[in-house]
């Protein structure tokens, strides 16, 4: 699992055997560190090797091994309005998916047989830990018919999300949206990911912080 705190200690290894020298290199890494975004990382790349980059202009974070790549950003509600308005959907439609936070998601399965993607197992928190409501596809059906928005319009937005529930065979790849309710402050998505066939391997968690809502 990728966590922001790994156990068994991994710079055991080095104090062994730096002595003093290792326990001063590593506290001058995590000096430099205390306030990134990334500060979990570090920890997780001498025991589990992890490439992380982050883009503060699109919001995206993307995690990548050997097994598995991982993209989370958001969107913007400009974004959303123009993209939604170029197909056709009318203004209190597009009001309500404005009133949301769109989070963006793209998962590849490099080597597992089979990694399960559940969104009941992404868990959205601030950084205090107060859970974010996800909207599911039935909290939609509900706005639509409110907002009147037409059957085909109903399946364009569907297309446009992460799907509910949804197995990755080896190399394939699932991308979308998936909404949450609107935060000012950053939050956290917890995403984990039951894998084997018969989802009793290891799972995988990833971890993404700084997430925001409005990258303006």
């Amino acid at each position: 699992q990728l966590n922001t705190v790994p156990s068994p200690d991994p710079f055991q290894s080095v104090r062994d055997s730096c002595g003093d020298n290792g326990n001063r290199i590593l506290a001058m890494h995590k000096a430099k560190l205390v306030n990134s975004s990334a500060a979990w990382v570090l920890a997780m790349l001498i025991s589990h090797p992890v490439a992380y980059s982050a883009d503060s202009k699109t919001g995206s974070h993307r995690i990548e091994d050997k097994d598995i790549t991982v993209v989370i950003g958001t969107r913007t509600p400009d974004q959303l309005a123009a993209f939604y308005s170029g197909r056709g959907f009318n203004q209190a439609s597009i009001a309500a998916i404005k009133k949301t936070c769109f989070v963006f998601g793209m998962v590849d399965n490099k080597t597992y047989d089979t990694l399960w993607l559940s969104l009941d197992d992404w868990k959205f928190h601030t950084v205090d830990g107060w859970p974010l409501r996800r909207y599911k596809r039935d909290d939609w059906k509900k706005i639509w018919q409110q907002t009147g928005l037409s059957q085909a319009h109903q399946s364009t937005f569907g297309w446009t999300q992460l799907p509910e529930n949804r197995d990755l065979r080896l190399h394939e790849h699932v991308g979308g949206n998936v909404a949450v309710e609107w935060n000012d402050a950053p939050f956290t998505l917890e995403a984990t990911f039951r894998t084997g066939a018969d989802k009793s391997a290891e799972p995988r968690t990833i971890t993404v912080e700084n997430l925001t809502c409005n990258l303006n």
